[in-house]
């Protein structure tokens, strides 16, 4: 399952691609003819747009997908000047082959000329250039997106310029025995630790749709807009998929760091107040009571020995009646200025014995 949701938000974001190369191409197969119009130069208006929308959409598919399943995953961790040129030379290798393949995307000028002449003339430079930097700018709104999350370009947009009330799903992610565990390893190892996990955790958040809101230390907030993270249980999801993920790299963990990371997660939903702070640096914020008791529930994961609790308020939403999951009540805890205490409940995959932890409690923060 997790494969698959990759793999539809990753066509999505191609076809977002392919859709705005071509409309861009539009617009500059419009320009063009405008331009040769004033010159007096003779132009066809419907060959131009032909060839310029043929040839966004062969390399939004194409040079998007490309970028998308295969070069994204393996250049996110480098600068982006270095990628971007890997990304450059993709792209003129993919236009050189369509523009030989295809003779409906050349110019008049170019169709009787040889293959060296139709490569080395300004023509062909121009749209090499052209969808070069196209796709530098494509790699920064992608990147952009990915460093606010799916609720980049909402924030990119102004959706929080001023304060909105948003009913959100919050899940607050720690590691454990953290202290004990950067007094072994020293301040850098454990950084690069941290490193690693985040790195880790980055596409179970991004394929069930979540938006990381902040990195504390070893903890992280995640945060779904209601609906979004009820759909297919997304918040469920994301939990299990962030520990199935660090499972798998238990051997790479172990090497580097003679551990395997284990985490905690509280889950609640509510009300809160969405809104940009700061001038120089903006970032959205979430002020409500949901965010604090996602907190605290999060910190009593320690005492009731498991991994992950959900509120009651939030598993009556999620209506978990397939038989992936199963779940069991633990209690109530009491809220400072909370007239009710709040319902805490585990959540498991069907299948999957309730964890216990790897450390005493008493050892464990």
């Amino acid at each position: 399952m997790a494969t698959r949701s990759r793999t539809i938000l990753r066509l999505q974001r191609t076809f977002r691609i392919t859709v705005a190369w071509v409309i861009i191409a539009v617009l500059a197969a419009l320009f063009e003819s405008n331009v040769l119009q004033q010159r007096g130069l003779p132009n066809e208006l419907g060959a131009l747009l032909q060839a310029h929308t043929l040839r966004a959409a062969i390399l939004g598919v194409f040079a998007g997908g490309l970028y998308m399943f295969v070069l994204r995953p393996r250049l996110r961790r480098l600068a982006f000047f270095p990628a971007f040129a890997i990304v450059a030379v993709c792209v003129a290798c993919t236009i050189v082959i369509t523009d030989a393949a295809l003779p409906a995307l050349r110019s008049v000028e170019e169709d009787g000329a040889d293959a060296i002449e139709r490569v080395f003339n300004l023509a062909f430079l121009g749209r090499v250039i052209f969808y070069i930097l196209l796709a530098g700018v494509t790699m920064i709104a992608v990147r952009l997106s990915d460093q606010y999350g799916s609720g980049g370009l909402p924030l990119l947009l102004g959706r929080y310029s001023k304060p909105r009330q948003e009913q959100r799903i919050f899940m607050f992610f720690d590691m454990r025995s953290s202290t004990r565990i950067a007094e072994e390893l020293g301040h850098e190892r454990f950084f690069n630790l941290l490193n690693d996990v985040y790195a880790d955790i980055t596409d179970p958040v991004i394929d069930t749709r979540g938006e990381i809101y902040q990195y504390v230390g070893d903890e992280v907030s995640v945060t779904w807009r209601l609906q979004r993270g009820l759909k297919d249980q997304r918040c469920l999801e994301c939990f299990f998929r962030i520990r199935e993920k660090l499972q798998q790299r238990a051997e790479h963990y172990k090497a580097a760091y003679g551990l395997v990371p284990e985490f905690k997660a509280g889950l609640h939903y509510g009300p809160v107040t969405a809104g940009e702070v700061g001038l120089v640096k903006k970032e959205p914020i979430f002020s409500g009571d949901a965010v604090n008791t996602a907190a605290r529930i999060q910190s009593s994961c320690n005492r009731l020995g498991v991994d992950l609790l959900v509120s009651k308020d939030l598993l009556d939403m999620l209506r978990l009646t397939d038989s992936r999951f199963t779940r069991k009540p633990m209690g109530e805890i009491a809220l400072l200025g909370k007239k009710n205490p709040i319902g805490l409940w585990t959540v498991e995959r069907a299948g999957t014995t309730t964890r216990v932890p790897a450390f005493p409690a008493a050892q464990m923060q």
